[in-house]
């Protein structure tokens, strides 16, 4: 029985740690080769996975890497726009460079990537943009100011390239997933005054009582970038344990 992504080729941003290194793991088990983009990568490469040093935020890294990375793939049927960054603070304590590199990073970045991927992406005739935004870009979440606000951009990118791109096979949609179980929960919790508190804060505020898994956002990437889902453009798909049910 072939897999689900057998014979598609991806690239995914920000693969070497967190929801995007779990992506990288359930795509490979799916029969995907992929390459990985991140600031910081791994040297994990095998056969079917090559992960190279690339800064979404350039231009020169991103076309450089794209070009590399369909020499090594030959073709680009899916792309995972899943790189981000998050800080604390709300609009007063929020400063300037955190606000540019909170956007530079998760919106402009999502903008270059599409856009340098996305004559590749029309070419497979079967082309899957999945940009894994937030539930914070639907909902606000209390002293993030930058981290939703940029997420939401994403949403709205999300619908505009769907809209822009449905007549050239491509398929756009995004994934906001509630608090995850990632590295990035100590970093954003670590300059509280109580970071155990500030955590378990995280669990409470969704209603099924615990933080998401990596692999569980992981099994939706699956899902949009199958042909299964074929039938969904535009979308984003909630997984938060009910954060946003009322």
């Amino acid at each position: 029985m072939s897999k689900r992504l057998s014979g598609k080729h991806a690239i995914v941003t920000g693969g070497s740690s967190g929801i995007g290194k779990e992506i990288v793991k359930a795509f490979a088990n799916e029969d995907c080769m992929i390459s990985v983009f991140d600031i910081n990568p791994t040297d994990m490469n095998t056969e079917n996975i090559k992960y190279f040093q690339c800064d979404i935020t350039s231009e020169d890294s991103l076309i450089k890497s794209i070009n590399n990375a369909v020499k090594f793939m030959g073709s680009i049927e899916i792309l995972v726009n899943n790189a981000g960054i998050g800080v604390a603070g709300d609009i007063m304590s929020t400063k300037i460079d955190d606000w540019h590199k909170t956007l530079n990073v998760n919106l402009t970045g999502t903008y270059l990537t599409t856009k340098h991927s996305l004559n590749h992406l029309i070419d497979s005739k079967n082309g899957s943009i999945i940009n894994i935004a937030s539930v914070a870009g639907v909902v606000a979440v209390k002293d993030r100011f930058a981290y939703t606000t940029s997420k939401g951009g994403v949403i709205a990118l999300t619908k505009s390239v769907a809209l822009d791109y449905v007549t050239k096979n491509i398929r756009a949609n995004a994934i906001c997933p509630g608090t995850v179980n990632t590295p990035w929960v100590d970093r954003i919790t670590k300059n509280y005054p109580n970071p155990d508190e500030a955590k378990e804060l995280m669990r409470q505020r969704q209603p099924l009582g615990r933080l998401g898994e990596p692999e569980e956002i992981a099994m939706a990437a699956i899902y949009l970038a199958s042909d299964e889902s074929k039938f969904i453009t535009g979308s984003s798909l909630i997984i938060d344990g009910g954060l946003t049910m009322s």
